[in-house]
């Protein structure tokens, strides 16, 4: 076949190999900024239920507290279990 062929050939063969490694790295790079960014919104994510979960927490350590120095201070149990939530057997095993 002719040279002007064979050029228009190997400048359509070049074409779809630069298209192809195009696409490739193209890919390459979206994968690693969505990882990047699902990596991101997953420690947000993580963080905030760790805050919510120590602050729970907390709040009940303090409930349990004031139930056992109310105990301590012989306050009635009934009383202590209208402030506090608590029920009778949680402020009996304090």
């Amino acid at each position: 076949y002719s040279d002007e062929e064979y050029v228009q050939e190997q400048t359509q063969k070049a074409r779809n190999e630069g298209m192809e490694k195009g696409i490739e790295k193209g890919l390459e790079k979206g994968m690693e900024k969505g990882l990047e960014k699902g990596m991101e919104k997953g420690l947000e994510k993580g963080m905030e239920k760790g805050i919510e979960k120590g602050l729970e927490k907390g709040m009940e350590k303090g409930v349990l507290l004031m139930a056992k120095n109310m105990k301590q201070a012989q306050v009635a149990t009934t009383t202590i279990a209208e402030v506090t939530d608590l029920s009778i057997e949680q402020i009996n095993g304090l």
